[in-house]
């Protein structure tokens, strides 16, 4: 819905756009209604509410009741006040109006005013009345999400800008770069230039404002912005280049009760005095333009516009400065991604190129949403709906950014102080947190004094030693990856990767990372190294297993290691030794093939002379610490799987470090 807080825009001939295609004025009935139907054909909303509230009074027929409260929603609904249009046509579905508009319209104000339930009772409600309007149940829909995102709303804080706002409209605000804490703004407060006031609303015209933050977080009291920018007319929505020297705004001129098309003009600092505002030149009396703002190197002007070409209503355009001709050249649309079939409004560009919008053509909680859209190799990205609490079921639009967490931006909402007001916003910092303990693998006794190290993408590097406990933990940023790892004397540095880009909640890694250390001084088993039968050829199985060693050899690069491997005892003894080198041996090639330097591996092969040894109940199930699992005791076995089992273990590759001061040879 078109509201008065985006009057800058409007065409105000038109009195209604919806995106339902039964959305047509509805034929009046035979009422004592006709000054009331005149003010309000031709914009005079403000007028017309109060003759068809009076009418409402008087009227004892439902189809003239039904007429006066429809009419008197729509004068509502037109001049942004969400709740008196959500009492006003309900009154005219009570007194069962015959159009079922009123249902439609009665749904969206319920929704407007963030009683989804309702409004999705009203939706279903019309469309058993109108079924052939396809676009209800993806109204529905919204209904259901806005919904989740209320029971569920994003980290954002809002606040009010009570210092700023007045019973009056207060939005489409920006910074001036030139004056530090400045908040440039849009208003219909008294204050604003000239007597006259607008009927549609009941207000003076806009006009541009300015109000100053101290070091306290005060905010002046708001003053007309100087110049001759501001005129009888309505004047807003501006933007500043980089220097605050050059301001570009939006126009809206009334010639005799006619209101004409909304222009882009621009205006210039010297010397202190702002020039005379002067049209830019893709302007035109055939369609409105507004809403202007200017990428972060001035190059790129963004702007509204329903100028041919577009979507639907209003769209985002863009045009690009023409350093030879020293003006802004042919506008574009910003496309399909961007844009839709509804009103696309207020863009903002942030200094890395992120473009925030508003828009009541996309899935969104109410009336506008703000969306922000990302520009990648000249392709947008699909927009993302900043949800609640910033967005509501009401008009929520013309969001700046003034750091990558803090914000303004616009809103109609509740609980505001008249009209659209402005309102403050901050995301609070994820709280994320990893910790864990080091200890020994066979033991499980915690490492006092290891060193665990955190590396970020971001350039992050921090060292903490482990006490008795054995424990670490560190504060995580946002949107980084790391790597953590654990070291000690006398054991293999294990690492663990973990990531923070995307976690929006806060979160604690803590005891997730455990690092179990495995000891250098005796053998290490390398698991599920696997040969068939009778055969050195390493399986697949073993080729994954043994990426795991080069890892660890890639992990700690000054160690030296002896690989032996093992048999079973069923063959011969020198069939098994040979058979053990063999397969030894295609263990360090796989190795070496793969990165691993010779002169840091040598081999053996033990055939079945060393049975294994249990030092660990997890990894060796079901045998348990102590066993050694030789030929008496695989014999003593129950079960044929059991004795397969002890075979396996005993058929496997270890390691032991021979050294931990390698170094590469050049």
């Amino acid at each position: 819905m078109i509201k008065k807080s985006l009057r800058l825009l409007v065409v105000f001939s038109l009195t209604i756009v919806c995106s339902f295609a039964a959305d047509k004025a509805p034929k009046a009935p035979k009422t004592k209604t006709k000054k009331a139907d005149k003010v309000y054909n031709i914009g005079q909303y403000y007028s017309a509410s109060a003759l068809y509230k009076k009418a409402y009074a008087k009227f004892n027929k439902n189809e003239q009741k039904g007429w006066a409260a429809y009419r008197a929603g729509e004068c509502a609904r037109m001049i942004n006040n969400n709740a008196e249009a959500e009492d006003w046509y309900g009154k005219a579905v009570k007194a069962k109006y015959k159009d079922p508009i009123s249902i439609l319209r009665y749904a969206e104000a319920l929704k407007a005013n963030g009683k989804y339930a309702e409004a999705i009772a009203q939706y279903n409600a019309y469309k058993e009345k109108n079924p052939s309007d396809s676009k209800v149940e993806a109204k529905i829909k919204e209904c259901e999400q806005a919904q989740a995102w209320n029971d569920k709303p994003t980290r954002a804080k809002v606040e009010n800008v009570s210092g700023v706002n007045s019973k009056y409209h207060e939005f489409a605000l920006c910074e001036n770069p030139a004056s530090k804490g400045s908040l440039v703004f849009t208003s219909s407060r008294e204050e604003s230039t000239g007597s006259k006031n607008d009927n549609w609303y009941g207000e003076k015209f806009f006009d541009i404002f300015q109000a100053t933050k101290d070091n306290n977080g005060k905010w002046s009291t708001p003053t007309v912005f100087p110049g001759p920018a501001n005129s009888d007319n309505s004047d807003g929505a501006a933007c500043f280049d980089a220097t605050g020297k050059t301001m570009y705004f939006t126009t809206c001129p009334t010639i005799k009760e006619k209101n004409m098309q909304c222009k882009i003009m621009m205006t210039t600092l010297t010397d202190g005095k702002w020039s005379d505002p002067v049209a830019l030149p893709f302007n035109s009396d055939s369609y409105t333009c507004g809403h202007p703002s200017l990428s972060a190197d001035g190059k790129t002007l963004y702007f509204a516009s329903d100028m041919p070409g577009g979507l639907g209503g209003k769209d985002i355009w863009m045009s690009s400065w023409d350093a030879a001709a020293g003006a802004w050249g042919t506008p574009v649309n910003a496309g399909s991604v961007i844009n839709s079939d509804g009103d696309d409004m207020f863009p903002r560009v942030t200094a890395n190129g992120r473009l925030y919008y508003a828009s009541n053509g996309k899935p969104g909680m109410g009336g506008l949403d703000m969306f922000y859209s990302t520009n990648e190799a000249g392709q947008w990205s699909e927009p993302v709906n900043l949800q609640a609490p910033i967005n509501s079921g009401a008009d929520d639009f013309g969001v700046i950014m003034t750091s990558e967490t803090s914000g303004y931006f616009s809103s109609s909402r509740a609980g505001g102080q008249g009209g659209d007001d402005i309102y403050s916003f901050v995301i609070p910092p994820v709280k994320l947190k990893v910790g864990g303990r080091v200890y020994d693998t066979d033991t499980k006794e915690s490492i006092e004094g290891a060193t665990v190290e955190l590396f970020g993408s971001d350039g992050t590097s921090l060292s903490v030693t482990t006490g008795a406990d054995g424990l670490y933990t560190y504060e995580l940023k946002a949107n980084v990856k790391y790597k953590i790892s654990a070291s000690f004397t006398g054991y293999l540095t294990k690492f663990h990767e973990l990531s923070t880009v995307g976690i929006e909640e806060d979160k604690d890694f803590t005891k997730d990372f455990d690092f179990p250390l495995k000891s250098t001084k005796k053998p290490i088993t390398v698991p599920m190294v696997f040969y068939d039968l009778d055969k050195a050829t390493l399986r697949a199985e073993s080729k994954t297993a043994l990426d795991g060693l080069i890892k660890t050899l890639t992990e700690n690069p000054t160690l030296t290691i002896k690989l032996t491997s093992h048999t079973d005892y069923r063959a011969d003894d020198n069939y098994n030794m040979n058979l053990s080198n063999r397969r030894a041996k295609s263990v360090m090639d796989y190795l070496v093939a793969h990165g691993i330097p010779a002169d840091r591996l040598t081999f053996e092969g033990k055939g079945e002379t060393t049975p294994k040894a249990v030092e660990n109940d997890e990894e060796y199930q079901p045998f348990k610490r102590g066993d050694v699992l030789t030929k008496e005791f695989i014999d003593g076995l129950a079960t044929k799987e059991l004795k397969e089992a002890a075979h396996q273990y005993n058929r496997r590759t270890e390691f032991e470090v021979t050294g931990a001061t390698y170094v590469p040879k050049n």
